[in-house]
């Protein structure tokens, strides 16, 4: 089950609830939450950027950088992934990057005490959902690091197909790896 509880207003999405969880617009006041998973290492590399150190830097982010970053890149703002009957953010789930006028990115990030529990691709269904029908995208890709395995894993778990891997780059903590770019249509997705 997936409810979309709204329409798409401005680059705002709609709240959006599925089994378990309800994906909401991220603010200031979930600052501490957000920096308890993006300050760990673990999270932050495999997701392309080096750890937060501040709580400082995580407000600094939500409140000026995530907003610039929008309006710059002409994308949808994001989620907070929140367990039902909580409020707690437990993990983010976005379109981060813009590839072209029909092509959306998206990316995930999920604290290590909710990892193995099916969430990310429970909420990951549910911005497919968001992204082919309320956006009208035709294609979503998902760019992860070779070693990710978790990625991996819910790339298919999604239906996405690999289709191309870069040559060496390092991540943020300096590991000499390879991007792999996952792709989504919006036929193989309605199938």
């Amino acid at each position: 089950m997936i409810k979309i509880l709204g329409q798409v207003n401005a680059n705002r999405l709609p709240d959006v609830e599925t089994d378990r969880l309800y994906l909401r617009q991220r603010t200031s006041a979930d600052a501490e939450d957000i920096f308890a998973y993006a300050r760990l290492p673990e999270v932050s590399v495999p997701a392309g950027f080096p750890a937060v150190e501040t709580l400082a830097d995580e407000l600094y982010y939500i409140e000026h950088i995530y907003p610039s970053n929008l309006a710059k890149e002409n994308i949808p703002s994001g989620y907070g992934i929140t367990l039902k009957g909580t409020d707690k953010v437990i993990g983010s789930i976005d379109f981060p990057h813009r590839h072209g006028d029909k092509t959306l990115e998206i990316g995930y990030l999920l604290h290590p005490d909710y990892w193995g529990q099916g969430i990310v691709p429970e909420a990951g269904r549910a911005m497919l959902k968001v992204g082919f029908e309320l956006l009208g995208l035709d294609k979503i890709i998902l760019i992860c690091y070779d070693y990710n395995k978790q990625s991996q894993a819910v790339a298919r778990k999604l239906g996405f197909t690999l289709e191309t891997v870069s040559e060496e780059i390092q991540d943020p903590a300096g590991r000499t790896c390879r991007d792999e770019t996952w792709g989504l249509l919006r036929e193989e997705w309605e199938r």
